[in-house]
């Protein structure tokens, strides 16, 4: 009898944790869901609620290379040089009134070698790097400025600095011209189409 009480009592406990487990991942899951895109990438990066920047995906980031106008943003959020890259990059779109920039975050597209992230790769070839073995490499953090299916600007200043860190590199000088850089970018071209 003592037995049937303590399976008993455990079968209680058991089916009390998984409803737990169910309840705070479903929480979690929801949590997650109800932001936007805006909010997401203000956490991973560190900037305002209020940004303009929209995940997308390799197929989306391909086809408005190959067909359409917008500016598109290549990183990661682990990487310390995209999170710095976007703080100075992020200054600059609010001023130009940037209404939307295409994230695409490559790591784990680039980690499998996806069709997208390879067809990507090609287009931009005349703009990447050449390793020692001939292969042409995506570094990032890089921005697109594409018009109509022509790539305006591509800029990966930082994408392949070595020997210091970002906290040393991003000096008020560098990141002042890197600004004046970009907004003349953002000037030559409407990119709210």
């Amino acid at each position: 009898m003592k037995n049937y009480i303590r399976y008993g009592i455990y079968a209680i406990l058991f089916a009390l944790l998984i409803g737990a487990f169910i309840y705070l991942g479903e929480k979690d899951f929801k949590e997650q869901k109800d932001q936007t895109d805006a909010q997401r990438f203000a956490l991973e990066y560190g900037i305002d609620e209020d940004n303009m920047f929209k995940y997308s995906y390799g197929s989306e980031v391909v086809d408005i290379i190959k067909n359409k106008t917008g500016v598109i943003y290549l990183g990661f959020s682990s990487n310390e040089w995209s999170r710095y890259y976007v703080t100075y990059l992020y200054e600059v779109l609010k001023i130009n009134h940037i209404n939307t920039v295409y994230y695409y975050d490559i790591q784990k597209d680039r980690n499998v070698s996806s069709k997208y992230y390879r067809e990507l790769q090609r287009i931009l070839t005349p703009y990447l790097y050449q390793l020692d073995s001939g292969e042409f490499k995506l570094f990032t953090p890089a921005l697109i400025l594409v018009k109509n299916g022509k790539i305006i600007h591509f800029d990966d200043e930082t994408s392949i600095q070595r020997g210091t860190m970002p906290s040393n590199y991003w000096t008020v000088d560098r990141a002042n011209e890197f600004k004046v850089k970009i907004d003349s970018y953002l000037r030559e071209v409407n990119y709210n189409e």
